[in-house]
């Protein structure tokens, strides 16, 4: 695939049921070459008379139909959340495969001062797999009381995005982690990561942040303000820009079906030059 083709991406920030901070970011254009251009950004995505949030989702998804969608919101569950055995034998007799490689994870990193306890009805593997390498910030379970509820919206919305002629298929990143790989690997100010969100100083980081990645060549400059203007559009643009570098081979990626069953979360992996001139898809 050559770096040159115009592609069509989306990045979701999901919110709750009952919000209206849903927001939905489509870019089109070829990545590298400075016009990536955001093209609509569909935003306060709430319920709407009886047509609900994930209607709405649904119809806008179908009609746009973007080479990659990108959502920051976990697709998996932990291994305890999707067990049907009706009977428990606890996590050290479990015969689960996937608890038993995290219990195996948590093990082979004895000698690091543990966050927490392995807890494979919060947990899955990546968060375990992951669990040394992320400032404390960023290591919120899959399955907190926080995002359990956006699993279980995001799982529900693959379900509908299933019964498409061509199924539209949901990949997921998070935004901590993704704006924490792009200021490391780019050598930007890591203010403009983990100060996106503040009160007073946000909107400023989020610009700046948007055109660091202009000047690099990652997106064109119109519309950086209105993206820039709030959390919720600035989420949905990264993811949009992840959905991008994950077609063109820059995101990592699960070794295995196994890693990709259990939920991988896609972040920018930028390990050479920037831009590549050719790249395999």
């Amino acid at each position: 695939m050559q770096i040159g083709k115009t592609v069509k991406v989306a990045g979701i920030h999901l919110a709750g049921p009952n919000s209206t901070k849903t927001t939905v970011v489509i870019m089109t254009g070829r990545l590298g070459e400075g016009n990536l251009k955001i093209t609509a950004v569909l935003d306060r995505m709430g319920a709407l008379h009886r047509l609900f949030s994930d209607d709405r989702l649904f119809e806008f998804l179908r009609r746009e139909l973007p080479d990659r969608v990108m959502i920051d919101s976990p697709l998996t569950v932990p291994p305890c959340v999707a067990c049907t055995r009706p009977s428990c034998p606890g996590v050290n007799a479990c015969e689960d495969i996937a608890v038993a490689y995290m219990q195996m994870l948590a093990e082979s990193a004895a000698g690091k001062k543990r966050k927490r306890v392995m807890n494979p009805q919060t947990q899955r593997i990546w968060d375990v797999k992951e669990w040394f390498q992320w400032a404390p910030s960023l290591q919120e379970p899959t399955y907190s009381a926080n995002k359990a509820p956006l699993v279980v919206r995001a799982m529900t919305l693959q379900r509908r995005l299933n019964i498409l002629p061509q199924p539209i298929r949901l990949w997921e990143t998070s935004v901590p982690h993704a704006l924490s790989c792009l200021v490391d690997q780019l050598g930007l100010d890591r203010e403009l990561a983990y100060h996106y969100r503040a009160f007073e100083v946000g909107r400023d980081r989020r610009t700046d942040l948007l055109e660091a990645l202009h000047e690099r060549g990652f997106l064109e400059e119109d519309d950086i303000d209105e993206v820039a203007a709030t959390v919720e559009s600035f989420s949905a643009a990264i993811a949009a820009i992840v959905a991008a570098l994950e077609l063109f081979g820059f995101c990592s990626r699960p070794n295995n079906d196994f890693f990709m069953q259990q939920g991988w979360v896609y972040l920018p992996e930028l390990a050479c030059a920037w831009p590549r001139e050719q790249l395999e898809a």
